[in-house]
């Protein structure tokens, strides 16, 4: 009995040492890229996954099997699209796919139906993010007729999220992976 009882203390306590939450704790060296690529201002985001804002429009396009393989409604495998978010310089350039529902009035234009803006951005700032060795990276854009939000979160491990808050749209969220951005020639 006693060879039990210890068998299962020694099992109970591995359990809580092997299943124990642990900080995300990025290297040095990881931290020291993503600050250099941020002070060059010189990267990119490929996204991956959009999350878009429930709608019943939304449920009813998911429920039509109209969305890529292992998607849902609020998460949505854009992996394939090419979309992305690239920061060169002082300059911002975004192609984005959207799902979700306008909020205001326009014109309808196939080529412009995503989120697309390129320019400088107003209002940029960067700061440590509290939880973690990430960075939050903050600006406003806009394009011909609409103005947009970005909130950007870097990971020294390679991964971001974008949150786009629009003049004209529902909000939307995508995951992806950030990259040092290389000029293709």
């Amino acid at each position: 009995m006693k060879s039990i009882l210890k068998f299962g203390a020694y099992l109970f306590l591995l359990m809580s040492v092997a299943c124990a939450s642990s900080k995300d704790q990025s290297s040095p060296e990881a931290i020291a890229a993503l600050d250099k690529m941020i002070q060059n201002q010189q990267f990119q985001i490929d996204a991956n996954w959009a999350q878009p804002m429930a709608s019943q429009g939304l449920n009813s396009i998911a429920n039509a099997g109209l969305l890529p393989f292992g998607s849902t409604a609020s998460r949505i495998d854009i992996s394939g699209s090419g979309g992305y978010l690239r920061m060169v310089g002082d300059s911002v350039e975004a192609d984005l796919p959207f799902f979700g529902e306008r909020q205001l009035g326009g014109f309808y234009n196939q080529n412009k139906a995503g989120i697309k803006f390129e320019g400088i951005p107003r209002d940029f700032s960067v700061s440590p993010n509290k939880k973690d060795s990430g960075k939050t990276m903050r600006f406003n854009i806009s394009n011909e007729s609409e103005n947009y939000q970005v909130i950007a979160q870097l990971y020294p491990n390679g991964n971001a999220r974008l949150t786009v808050s629009s003049s004209h749209r529902t909000n939307i969220w995508y995951q992806g992976d950030l990259s040092e951005y290389q000029k293709k020639e």
